[in-house]
């Protein structure tokens, strides 16, 4: 088995400086044109288009979150979602899968050695993954023989490895509660054509399904070992992002994606509010009309909010990655900051299409495209807002959690 050897695992001296960082952003903001020449077609075949899946790769943003000594950037949190917001100007969907695959990468970084030197060991490699519903694995000698179907594989056209959820099959050790985690190569499966939605098209979120594949068992990960937590003792340690919680960073990063979109909703809408009359009134244009300017002013300032609230959360998952506490109490109050985002992101999406008009309807119109994808990825099961205020409520008031506090 190849293992880690281009990078030397160590204490890297803190997240990427902020001249790389960036670079990055500008690089990403240079892009926006390209991506929405490019979004059309994304969307009609329902995956990112060659030339955009190129660029992901060549440009290395696929990697920002990999530590370096897996050959990533070590982007800090603040820093990545940075990138996402402009990337998502141009094209939600592309900076959703930007996103999963650099969450999941990152996370298998987090990943017990002989994973990361599994995956990892010719060099970064992008991983995609999907837990739910589980696959089943099935105990033979030296490994496992996995089976399964999971459907919302966002990037797996992008990706070389996948990271998938499985229960145990007729397994004698020891078994705790939870689904365990199984890594597959993506040629070691087949992916059905199954992504037929209204928002975030162009993903390529269609299904990965896995038959009688055995992989050995450095290539599994049980409910019983410590991944995703803590493990000074791996030989593959000590970057800051060996510190970070895995899913307040890709709850977190996963919405920022949603601020850009509906920033560049806002960018549409005062554009036009400049030249448009207010039809069936004397009004024109727009920027005459009192009701107009209010409902403007009040969707930017939801838009606002919700990065206040942002950035206040990844500044805290910054200081984590270099050392600092990160309580039970503030990942419930972070969990319904994100819960707060997304309300906010769906008011200020909502108000601007009805500024929109009608004529925001058309498909051909980028701000429908924009619109699309936020009213779908709001809706993802780790956005709905009413958990994560459930989840600070119960917190706030002493009362019995209804989830886990690793899923806070």
């Amino acid at each position: 088995m190849a293992t880690i050897v281009k990078i030397e695992a160590g204490v890297d001296d803190g997240f990427a400086d902020k001249t790389v960082a960036d670079a990055f952003v500008e690089k990403a903001r240079s892009l926006r044109a390209f991506l929405q020449s490019e979004a059309p077609a994304g969307e009609k075949r329902r995956s990112p288009t060659p030339a955009v899946h190129k660029m992901l790769t060549d440009e290395g943003f696929l990697r920002l979150l990999l530590p370096r000594r897996l050959d990533g950037f070590g982007l800090s949190p603040s820093d990545f979602c940075r990138v996402q917001i402009e990337i998502a100007k141009g094209d939600p969907a592309i900076s959703w899968v930007m996103q999963i695959i650099n969450g999941t990468s990152w996370i298998t970084s987090l990943a017990p050695d002989s994973v990361q030197d599994a995956v990892f060991g010719e060099g970064p490699q992008p991983v995609c993954g999907a837990y739910n519903p589980p696959g089943k694995a099935r105990k033979v000698d030296g490994g496992w023989i996995i089976n399964g179907k999971w459907p919302y594989m966002s990037g797996s056209r992008q990706s070389t490895w996948a990271q998938q959820g499985v229960v145990l099959e007729g397994y004698d050790g020891p078994v705790v509660p939870g689904i365990n985690m199984c890594y597959l190569p993506m040629d070691a499966m087949t992916i059905e054509d199954t992504w037929f939605v209204t928002g975030m098209q162009g993903t390529g979120s269609d299904t990965a399904v896995a038959k009688d594949v055995f992989i050995p068992d450095a290539q599994m990960v049980l409910m019983d070992e410590r991944a995703g937590q803590i493990d000074r003792t791996k030989r593959h340690f000590g970057a800051p992002s060996d510190l970070l919680p895995a899913v307040p960073v890709v709850r977190t990063t996963g919405v920022a994606q949603l601020v850009g979109a509906v920033e560049a909703m806002l960018e549409i809408v005062t554009a036009e509010s400049a030249k448009k009359p207010v039809l069936t009134t004397f009004i024109t244009p727009r920027t005459n009309s009192g009701a107009y300017m209010r409902d403007l002013g009040e969707a930017a300032a939801m838009i606002d909010t919700a990065k206040l609230i942002l950035f206040d959360i990844t500044a805290k998952l910054d200081r984590v990655g270099l050392g600092e506490e990160y309580t039970l109490a503030e990942k419930a109050r972070h969990r319904a900051g994100t819960a707060q985002i997304i309300e906010l992101v769906h008011g200020a999406s909502e108000s601007l299409m009805f500024q929109a008009g009608s004529s925001g309807f058309a498909t051909d119109k980028p701000i429908n495209r924009y619109w699309r994808d936020v009213s779908m990825a709001t809706r993802h099961i780790q956005n709905i807002p009413t958990i994560g205020y459930e989840i600070y409520g119960r917190n706030t008031a002493g009362a019995d959690p209804i989830s886990p506090p690793g899923s806070y």
